[in-house]
């Protein structure tokens, strides 16, 4: 049976029921995007059309593989020890995960039991009642930032959600906050300016990371990309990186 967000819920025979998602890929040895070795899964599917996305093939609701909590939690447990020692622990990542919010809920839930450490990788969209559900079974948020500049140059969105932000001031999470720069897109100085005012004014924020958008994707995205900022971007340099990091710094907050 398939509900409103395209997940598949199968109740198998004398168990109870499971949840089933769709799974773009996993990286069974991560790093950076949490402490220690991770446990990355990247969802399929996301309501956002950014034109500096990555992982377009990652955004519509068809792609992927289905894929139980069940299943998960078998290859997880493989690498538990790694995860243990390291400080490391799962992250949901995507795509938009909170796409997939019963099926996060659930895996969430079966690592808890396991005493292994949760992450969610997100941009922030999602339906609140549904969000601060995850935010119970989540030990750490990694904020994506990047999209926060989209309102400002398209007019199209509410970035950043701030029904999102104050649920996640609510929790007393930890955060970790990422920013991907955009040349001609999110890196005017008084952008920044203001991230970092918001950054700030986060108390949990634990860490912000700079980092630059690899021309690669920018001229992969270049086809189909109709904004002019992004199709014609190039990386910003290494003394674009500092100064802009050192706005981060000058309000006390830890860069990487």
């Amino acid at each position: 049976m398939t509900d409103a967000t395209g997940l598949l819920h199968t109740p198998p025979p004398g168990g109870p029921e499971t949840v089933i998602g769709r799974v773009h890929s996993i990286a069974t040895l991560g790093t950076g995007v949490g402490p220690g070795v991770r446990f990355v899964i990247y969802l399929q599917g996301c309501p956002l059309r950014c034109p500096h996305c990555v992982d377009p093939e990652c955004q519509g609701v068809a792609g992927g593989e289905l894929c139980s909590v069940d299943a998960l939690i078998d290859r997880i447990d493989k690498f538990a020890s790694y995860m243990q020692i390291s400080g490391g622990g799962i992250t949901v990542a995507g795509a938009e995960p909170l796409a997939q919010a019963d099926f996060v809920r659930a895996l969430f839930r079966r690592c808890r039991e396991r005493g292994i450490a949760t992450a969610l990788d997100t941009g922030g969209t999602g339906n609140p009642f549904v969000v601060r559900s995850i935010l119970h079974l989540t030990d750490l948020v990694v904020f994506d930032v990047t999209n926060f500049a989209r309102f400002r140059l398209t007019g199209e969105g509410t970035v950043p959600d701030r029904r999102f932000v104050r649920l996640l001031r609510e929790s007393g999470l930890p955060v970790w906050l990422r920013l991907a720069l955009v040349p001609g897109w999110n890196d005017d100085p008084d952008h920044i300016e203001g991230l970092a005012d918001f950054a700030a004014n986060l108390p949990q924020v634990e860490r912000i990371e700079v980092v630059p958008f690899h021309r690669l994707n920018a001229i992969e995205l270049r086809g189909r990309c109709p904004t002019a900022a992004v199709r014609d971007a190039t990386p910003p340099g290494p003394p674009q990186i500092r100064a802009l990091r050192n706005i981060f710094r000058s309000r006390g907050l830890r860069t990487a």
